[in-house]
């Protein structure tokens, strides 16, 4: 019983942050380089949060070696993906990750 609550706590985080991910990704790029496509960011979103979030299902921190390293490799999925809508360059997308970034670690540490 408490592998599924694991897992649904692994899949209702992916979600929220995967959509608020590529909602708030959306929006900054949307204003600043002229982003149009939200859809993609929210695909992108929560396809990097599915990878970023693995360490959690062995309850590993994020601050361990694995957990780096996925955070790492979804960042990089994520301007991956981003780029393959065609409406950003590889940097741009990079930019958009780390205002995008910035702005939730912004949130967590202020509430």
């Amino acid at each position: 019983m408490e592998a599924l609550s694991v897992i649904g706590n692994y899949l209702f985080s992916v979600i929220i942050e995967g959509l608020t991910l590529g909602f708030l990704f959306w929006a900054i790029t949307y204003v600043t380089v002229e982003s149009t496509s939200l859809s993609g960011a929210v695909k992108a979103g929560l396809v990097a949060e599915i990878v970023g979030n693995l360490p959690y299902l062995a309850g590993l921190p994020a601050t361990s070696a694995p957990g780096v390293l996925t955070g790492f490799v979804s960042a990089i999925l994520f301007c991956w993906l981003i780029t393959r809508v065609g409406e950003l360059t590889f940097g741009k997308a990079i930019y958009g990750v780390a205002t995008t970034y910035f702005v939730l670690i912004a949130i967590v540490s202020c509430s």
